[in-house]
């Protein structure tokens, strides 16, 4: 019998659990990163560097090893040539019309409207005079955003009533990491951050779990931890589940997982995004595991083979929570901490990104973090407060740049 090949899109860090769930799971990986050094080529039988946006190459690939699914994880911008293979090779996958939608942040706003699901007031601007009429017509502040872009690149909360400067600067900060269709202005909305974690098999969705999210907070708002599960009341978990279930619906993801991102205003949730894939920042990799004991990666893998995905436990469930590794702009001067911190009980896993020598930049996305260390736990109080104990231990010296 041969072999079932999947193609992999993707091999960096945060594509990890993917080539590993792939190996469990008896497959041929086949796997394509633009960068030839990235770490889960060494895992694949066969690799391939190129532009995960070349939707020809990919076809080319899955057509050449005959890929039973095509797959990537946490990640939006190989989406469009995953569901355009997708399409043409008559795999299981998110249709072309759900990625378009689900990728783009507008006209994702707009399908959100046309079927009920909450999100914020919203606008779009592909000049600064639009987007200074936008946000003076909101009633608060404003959330300038990329229409097109991922990683949180480009968002900035900017004050009601502020000065046109201040107002270009957010508006070119956005303008500079769209990839094209310009600039979103939103009203910002005031609660605590979420996403849920779903799987669509044959169009029946599932919520797996709602993560609780810790962000830098203004004017940015980068992700800095996250825990599972939620400790909110049975009836807000509720409400964010159904609203997740909404969007989800509303954007047509059909056989796919969906990660949703909302906040839980005054009046109940509001979604920011919806994707037709798994959730970054190690929450479906390590945290939906180690709480829920459900292997999701494996089941969305699944999934894109054709198969029914099992979403049985395979663990006892528990708690988990996530910080990421922070530091002050400048060159990296001096780390330590590390090894004893991984010794530490609790710590799942510890990591760094960066080394002596390397450049952090401003926390204003999520490419600024310089690691994480992911904790297990009794409860999801108990687990987010040893990773942020955990993260004190770990110390990252760094000093301005040279000349």
């Amino acid at each position: 019998m041969t072999e079932a090949a999947v193609l992999l899109l993707g091999a960096g860090r945060g594509q990890l659990a993917a080539y590993a769930a792939a190996r469990r799971l008896g497959l041929v990986i086949v796997g394509i990163d633009p960068d030839p050094r990235a770490p889960g080529l060494a895992l694949a039988r066969q690799a391939y560097s190129f532009d995960l946006a070349d939707a020809n190459a990919v076809i080319a690939v899955a057509r050449r090893h005959q890929a039973a699914g095509i797959f990537t994880m946490a990640a939006d911008y190989p989406m469009p040539a995953l569901a355009a293979s997708c399409a043409e090779m008559s795999l299981p996958g998110p249709s072309p019309e759900a990625t378009r939608v689900a990728t783009h942040k507008r006209w994702m706003r707009e399908a959100f409207a046309r079927h009920g699901v909450p999100c914020p007031v919203f606008g779009h601007a592909d000049s600064l005079a639009q987007a200074i009429r936008l946000a003076r017509a909101l009633p608060g502040d404003a959330i300038f955003k990329p229409a097109l872009s991922h990683g949180g690149r480009g968002v900035s909360r900017v004050a009601q009533g502020a000065d046109e400067a201040t107002l270009n600067t957010a508006f070119e900060h956005a303008l500079r990491h769209t990839r094209a269709d310009g600039v979103m202005v939103e009203a910002f909305v005031d609660g605590p951050e979420f996403s849920v974690e779903t799987l669509s098999w044959r169009g029946q969705t599932r919520v797996i779990a709602i993560t609780e999210k810790l962000t830098s907070g203004a004017p940015h708002y980068v992700e800095i931890g996250h825990r599972q599960p939620s400790v909110r009341s049975a009836a807000d978990q509720a409400r964010l589940a159904e609203t997740a279930v909404a969007a989800v619906q509303a954007l047509g993801i059909t056989n796919a997982a969906g990660h949703s991102e909302m906040r839980l205003g005054p009046d109940g949730p509001v979604m920011m995004e919806t994707g037709a894939r798994l959730g970054g920042g190690f929450i479906t990799s390590d945290l939906v595991p180690l709480s829920t004991g459900i292997d999701l990666v494996e089941a969305a893998l699944a999934v894109a083979l054709g198969r029914e995905p099992d979403l049985r436990p395979q663990r006892p469930p528990g708690a988990a929570a996530i910080r990421f590794v922070t530091a002050a702009p400048g060159i990296v001067e001096a780390i330590s901490g590390l090894a004893e911190l991984q010794a530490r009980p609790g710590v799942e896993r510890a990591e760094l990104y960066c080394q002596v020598g390397d450049l952090v930049p401003p926390l204003t996305d999520a490419s600024a973090r310089c690691g994480h260390i992911i904790c297990s736990a009794a409860s999801a109080e108990l687990a987010a407060s040893a990773a942020s104990e955990a993260l004190v231990g770990l110390r990252l010296q760094t000093g301005a740049p040279h000349g």
